[in-house]
């Protein structure tokens, strides 16, 4: 017990602006080690339903820009969503950043986390 005279020591408080800055630090941190991933599907852009689901096509169709292919169609890939049968709906033809994205046979077109640049297939 503290005699009447003796006063206790003053607490060091740190300044909110040091807390907010730690905290995200931190969340980055957290962010850039996601081990979130989407599947991106090569899709025929021509095959769009009333549903709102693209029909899916062979891969070497697609490259990693958001329209290729020569002829009639035109190919892009279509991120995240749910494969029923050979259509995809209920993803975007929007780039996510930030997330691992892989294709359906497994090859990797963008690795995610802070900062990070994706590259082409195969390259």
């Amino acid at each position: 017990m503290l005699s009447p005279d003796t006063t206790p020591p003053e607490r060091r408080r740190s300044s909110p602006a040091v807390v907010i800055g730690a905290v995200s630090a931190l969340s980055l941190a957290i962010a850039g080690c996601s081990n979130e991933t989407v599947t991106a599907y090569c899709v025929d852009s021509d095959s769009l339903d009333p549903d709102g689901s693209y029909r899916t096509v062979d891969e070497d169709r697609c490259d990693d820009d958001r329209v290729s292919g020569t002829g009639g169609g035109a190919y892009f890939f279509y991120y995240g969503g749910n494969l029923n049968g050979s259509r995809v709906k209920g993803g975007s033809t929007a780039r996510p950043d930030g997330i691992k994205i892989v294709t359906q046979r497994g090859t990797v077109i963008s690795r995610g986390g802070a900062g990070g640049r994706g590259g082409g297939i195969g390259g």
